[in-house]
């Protein structure tokens, strides 16, 4: 029940920060493309949730060494990774610019660490 509760959290959550994302960094970057329906944007959480759920762990337990080695710093590529495979399975979500890519990965990994605390 605790894993359901979390997804069906995690994909709400990263609802609304997709679309944050898009609203800032068209503001900004004109970079950060979400070319998709709302039954689009709910599968691409759902995606996103489920890697954090299940893949993000056992990434963190590979690369653990790397993530002492640079004080914590080599989560920033985990989270990328993270929001990369998530656009290769769900390819309506277009970010041309490694500073989005980068920007993009904290602010949804931070939204996604209020949640699981």
């Amino acid at each position: 029940m605790n894993f359901l509760k979390k997804l069906f959290l995690g994909i709400a959550l990263n609802s609304l920060t997709i679309l944050l994302c898009q609203k800032l960094f068209n503001e900004l970057f004109n970079d950060f493309y979400f070319q998709g329906t709302f039954i689009e944007l709910i599968l691409l959480a759902l995606i996103i949730s489920f890697l954090n759920l299940l893949i993000k762990p056992i990434l963190r337990l590979i690369f653990l060494p790397l993530i002492w080695i640079t004080l914590g710093l080599f989560s920033l590529i985990i989270n990328i990774i993270i929001l990369k495979t998530a656009t290769v399975f769900m390819p309506v979500l277009i970010i041309q610019s490694p500073i989005v890519w980068l920007i993009a990965s904290i602010i949804i990994s931070s939204f996604n660490s209020l949640m699981y605390k």
